[in-house]
Protein backbone atom coordinates (compact mmCIF):
# COMPACT_ATOMS: atom_id res chain seq x y z
CA UNK A 1 0.00 0.00 0.00
CA UNK A 2 1.22 3.51 -0.78
CA UNK A 3 0.44 6.85 0.83
CA UNK A 4 0.50 10.03 -1.22
CA UNK A 5 0.41 13.54 0.17
CA UNK A 6 -0.99 16.16 -2.19
CA UNK A 7 -1.49 19.90 -1.98
CA UNK A 8 -4.65 20.90 -3.84
CA UNK A 9 -5.85 24.40 -4.56
CA UNK A 10 -9.24 25.11 -2.97
CA UNK A 11 -10.76 25.73 -6.39
CA UNK A 12 -9.83 22.20 -7.55
CA UNK A 13 -10.67 20.34 -4.34
CA UNK A 14 -14.24 19.34 -5.16
CA UNK A 15 -13.27 18.11 -8.64
CA UNK A 16 -10.39 16.14 -7.17
CA UNK A 17 -12.63 14.52 -4.55
CA UNK A 18 -15.04 13.61 -7.36
CA UNK A 19 -12.23 11.83 -9.19
CA UNK A 20 -11.20 10.03 -6.02
CA UNK A 21 -14.75 8.78 -5.52
CA UNK A 22 -14.43 6.99 -8.89
CA UNK A 23 -11.52 4.94 -7.54
CA UNK A 24 -12.82 2.41 -4.98
CA UNK A 25 -9.28 1.34 -4.05
CA UNK A 26 -8.35 4.90 -2.99
CA UNK A 27 -9.19 6.14 0.48
CA UNK A 28 -8.81 9.73 1.71
CA UNK A 29 -7.23 9.46 5.15
CA UNK A 30 -6.84 13.09 6.12
CA UNK A 31 -7.80 16.53 4.82
CA UNK A 32 -6.36 19.64 6.41
CA UNK A 33 -5.98 23.31 5.63
CA UNK A 34 -2.54 24.90 5.13
CA UNK A 35 -2.86 26.68 8.45
CA UNK A 36 -3.38 23.29 10.14
CA UNK A 37 -0.39 21.72 8.43
CA UNK A 38 2.31 23.32 10.59
CA UNK A 39 0.64 22.30 13.82
CA UNK A 40 0.06 18.78 12.51
CA UNK A 41 3.68 18.41 11.43
CA UNK A 42 4.84 19.64 14.84
CA UNK A 43 2.76 16.88 16.45
CA UNK A 44 4.36 14.27 14.18
CA UNK A 45 7.86 15.55 14.98
CA UNK A 46 7.24 15.41 18.74
CA UNK A 47 5.68 11.94 18.50
CA UNK A 48 8.61 10.67 16.44
CA UNK A 49 11.17 12.02 18.90
CA UNK A 50 9.27 10.54 21.84
CA UNK A 51 9.22 7.17 20.08
CA UNK A 52 12.94 7.41 19.40
CA UNK A 53 13.55 8.17 23.06
CA UNK A 54 11.62 5.06 24.07
CA UNK A 55 13.77 3.05 21.66
CA UNK A 56 16.86 4.74 23.18
CA UNK A 57 17.96 5.90 19.74
CA UNK A 58 19.64 8.98 21.20
CA UNK A 59 22.84 7.65 22.75
CA UNK A 60 24.50 11.04 23.10
CA UNK A 61 23.10 14.55 23.62
CA UNK A 62 24.73 15.61 20.35
CA UNK A 63 22.52 13.16 18.40
CA UNK A 64 19.77 15.78 18.21
CA UNK A 65 22.10 17.86 16.02
CA UNK A 66 21.80 15.27 13.25
CA UNK A 67 18.05 15.83 13.22
CA UNK A 68 18.49 19.59 13.01
CA UNK A 69 20.92 19.16 10.14
CA UNK A 70 18.56 16.82 8.30
CA UNK A 71 15.60 19.17 8.87
CA UNK A 72 17.59 22.07 7.45
CA UNK A 73 18.54 20.00 4.41
CA UNK A 74 14.86 19.38 3.69
CA UNK A 75 15.00 15.63 4.28
CA UNK A 76 11.37 15.86 5.42
CA UNK A 77 9.24 18.29 3.45
CA UNK A 78 7.32 20.81 5.50
CA UNK A 79 9.63 20.90 8.49
CA UNK A 80 10.90 24.31 9.51
CA UNK A 81 14.39 25.61 8.83
CA UNK A 82 16.35 26.52 11.95
CA UNK A 83 18.87 29.35 11.73
CA UNK A 84 20.39 28.62 15.12
CA UNK A 85 20.56 25.74 17.59
CA UNK A 86 18.56 27.93 19.97
CA UNK A 87 15.71 28.09 17.43
CA UNK A 88 15.80 24.31 17.08
CA UNK A 89 15.81 23.70 20.83
CA UNK A 90 13.01 26.24 21.36
CA UNK A 91 10.98 24.40 18.72
CA UNK A 92 11.46 21.10 20.54
CA UNK A 93 10.71 22.64 23.93
CA UNK A 94 7.46 24.08 22.53
CA UNK A 95 6.36 20.44 22.07
CA UNK A 96 7.03 19.75 25.74
CA UNK A 97 10.21 17.83 25.05
CA UNK A 98 12.68 18.11 27.91
CA UNK A 99 16.12 16.71 28.64
CA UNK A 100 17.52 18.37 25.54
CA UNK A 101 21.18 19.17 24.97
CA UNK A 102 22.59 22.68 25.16
CA UNK A 103 23.03 25.05 22.23
CA UNK A 104 26.80 24.61 22.22
CA UNK A 105 26.49 20.83 21.91
CA UNK A 106 24.22 21.21 18.87
CA UNK A 107 26.38 23.93 17.31
CA UNK A 108 29.65 22.02 17.77
CA UNK A 109 28.16 18.81 16.37
CA UNK A 110 26.67 20.51 13.31
CA UNK A 111 30.10 21.97 12.55
CA UNK A 112 31.48 18.41 12.23
CA UNK A 113 28.92 17.34 9.60
CA UNK A 114 29.95 17.78 5.98
CA UNK A 115 28.06 17.01 2.80
CA UNK A 116 24.39 16.33 2.27
CA UNK A 117 22.41 13.53 3.86
CA UNK A 118 22.73 10.55 3.32
CA UNK A 119 26.29 11.16 2.11
CA UNK A 120 27.41 12.86 5.28
CA UNK A 121 31.02 12.75 6.37
CA UNK A 122 32.30 13.87 9.75
CA UNK A 123 35.40 15.88 10.55
CA UNK A 124 35.96 14.07 13.86
CA UNK A 125 36.81 10.89 11.87
CA UNK A 126 34.55 8.37 13.64
CA UNK A 127 34.69 4.63 12.97
CA UNK A 128 32.47 3.31 10.18
CA UNK A 129 30.01 1.90 12.70
CA UNK A 130 29.63 5.33 14.33
CA UNK A 131 29.11 6.99 10.93
CA UNK A 132 26.34 4.49 10.23
CA UNK A 133 24.78 5.05 13.67
CA UNK A 134 24.70 8.81 13.13
CA UNK A 135 23.06 8.48 9.74
CA UNK A 136 20.62 5.93 11.12
CA UNK A 137 19.34 8.50 13.60
CA UNK A 138 17.80 10.29 10.64
CA UNK A 139 16.42 7.02 9.21
CA UNK A 140 14.91 6.16 12.58
CA UNK A 141 13.34 9.61 12.76
CA UNK A 142 11.88 9.26 9.25
CA UNK A 143 10.36 5.89 10.14
CA UNK A 144 8.96 7.17 13.42
CA UNK A 145 7.63 10.30 11.68
CA UNK A 146 5.81 8.17 9.11
CA UNK A 147 4.39 5.94 11.86
CA UNK A 148 3.14 9.07 13.64
CA UNK A 149 1.40 10.15 10.43
CA UNK A 150 -0.13 6.69 10.04
CA UNK A 151 -1.41 6.65 13.61
CA UNK A 152 -2.96 10.08 13.07
CA UNK A 153 -4.58 8.87 9.85
CA UNK A 154 -5.91 5.81 11.64
CA UNK A 155 -7.62 8.01 14.21
CA UNK A 156 -5.16 7.26 16.99
CA UNK A 157 -4.10 10.86 17.50
CA UNK A 158 -4.72 10.59 21.25
CA UNK A 159 -1.49 8.57 21.50
CA UNK A 160 0.49 11.74 20.77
Amino acid sequence: MKQVVLRIDDAAFEKFMGMVSLCPMVEVLNVCQDRDTKQTIDIYVAAAIREMRKMEAFRHPCDYAYLMTAFNEGVVKGLPFFYTPKDFLDYLRASDLDGLPGRTTIYDTIAKVKGKYPDWTFTDAPKASEVLRRKNIVKQFLSAFMRAQSRKSDGLSDKF
